[in-house]
């Protein structure tokens, strides 16, 4: 492959880049990170095709204007980043481009030869990406998935092009060897940018949607405002324990919870003030439990509390702090609020299907509330 024919196919890759951030941008205009990324994919089109025509033309103020354009483009890349991340802009991509454009002006005035100009462009290159690199890896950590591993592999790629072009650049100064220019300009110059600038394009989208499924599966599954399992998760999480503990011949309690007098306190100070309340004692149930019982809110100022391993007896030590914790803690700094609590043990024949736990640990919470609230019943 000849190096117009890699250029052509370097200059249309790009060009699909832009086409597919714009698009990307388009699905979702109201996030900062795909407006800085659908700039950079129109930016590094534009000037990877001004450059290389220019570069034929030996046309030096296109040529300028091509490859800031280039740098301009990483550097909303990185600042795409960046956002993406939740992390504040930062200006440091902008004086790496704006020291560019003066470094390759003054070297275009002095009629620099293209090979001469070569460090300045990959160095640059180099340090944009660094910053990409960077801010991927803070903003994730250790990659856990497919997708968080594609992205800074192909920055780590397009690194080693222009690290490829400063060795064969940097080699030839020092005149230690004479290398077959031809093959290594190509690979360096076009096959790896291409393949490194496509991987990239598609990781970023990727990660980007990788994310609002997260986000989704998150929504499904966790209440909103107490941050605990909703009650269709618990209800999954809790026939799955109850069909283990069966099998196993294990003990299971299941906890009812209900904030007392809650309509009232939410009647007079307010919702914003019942919201708090359910959020706090949230907190509490789920310092109070164990690492494997499983908290859920039920639903209203409903609770439900998973319990694997604990029989009758333990149920009482667990319902008794329970409402100890809660009576103890001072709401919104002043406000003493109460629970009552039913607890219902799977029998030790095993003979009890989830509605029917249900049930008993409702009838449980009944009686507790019966005879006085602030209190539980096993």
């Amino acid at each position: 492959m000849d190096s117009l024919t890699a250029g052509t196919a370097l200059i249309l890759v790009q060009c699909c880049v832009a086409l597919v951030m714009a698009g990307f941008y388009f699905a979702a205009p109201s996030e900062k990170c795909t407006k800085y990324w659908a700039l950079s994919g129109i930016c590094i089109a534009v000037g990877v095709l001004i450059a290389i025509f220019s570069h034929r033309a030996a046309n030096t103020l296109v040529l300028l204007i091509g490859s800031v354009l280039v740098m301009i483009g990483m550097t909303y890349q990185w600042q795409g980043i960046l956002a993406f991340y939740k992390k504040p802009p930062q200006r440091l991509g902008w004086y790496i481009c704006l020291l560019f454009a003066l470094l390759l002006a003054s070297m275009l005035m002095f009629d620099t030869t293209p090979r001469q100009r070569t460090p300045l462009f990959s160095g640059t290159v180099v340090m944009l990406l660094g910053l990409s690199l960077h801010a991927v890896w803070r903003g994730q950590g250790m990659p856990r998935t497919f997708v968080q591993a594609l992205v800074p592999g192909a920055i780590v790629l397009l690194l080693s092009s222009h690290l490829l072009k400063l060795a064969i650049a940097a080699i030839e100064l020092l005149g230690t060897a004479q290398l077959h220019r031809s093959t290594l300009e190509i690979v360096a110059a076009y096959l790896v940018p291409i393949v490194g600038s496509f991987l990239f394009s598609i990781g970023l989208p990727l990660l980007y949607f990788e994310r609002i499924v997260e986000e989704n599966r998150h929504l499904a599954t966790y209440d909103e405002l107490s941050k605990l399992l909703n009650r269709r998760a618990i209800v999954i999480a809790g026939e799955r324990e109850l069909s283990l503990a069966i099998r196993l011949q294990r003990n299971l309690t299941v906890a009812f919870i209900d904030i007392d007098l809650f309509k009232h306190f939410n009647d007079e100070f307010g919702h914003a003030a019942g919201d708090a309340v359910i959020t706090e004692v949230a907190c509490i149930l789920t310092r109070t439990c164990r690492t494997i019982d499983l908290v859920g809110r039920y639903g209203g100022e409903e609770f439900l509390i998973v319990l694997p391993d604990v029989d009758a007896d333990d149920a009482a030590d667990i319902g008794r702090r329970l409402i100890e914790a809660v009576r103890d803690y001072r709401f919104l700094g002043q406000h003493q609020v109460t629970i009552s609590a039913g607890l219902a043990t799977l029998p030790a024949n095993g003979n009890c299907t989830w509605t029917q736990l249900i049930q008993r640990a409702d009838a449980a919470l009944y009686e507790a509330k019966s005879q006085g609230r602030d209190r539980f019943c096993v």
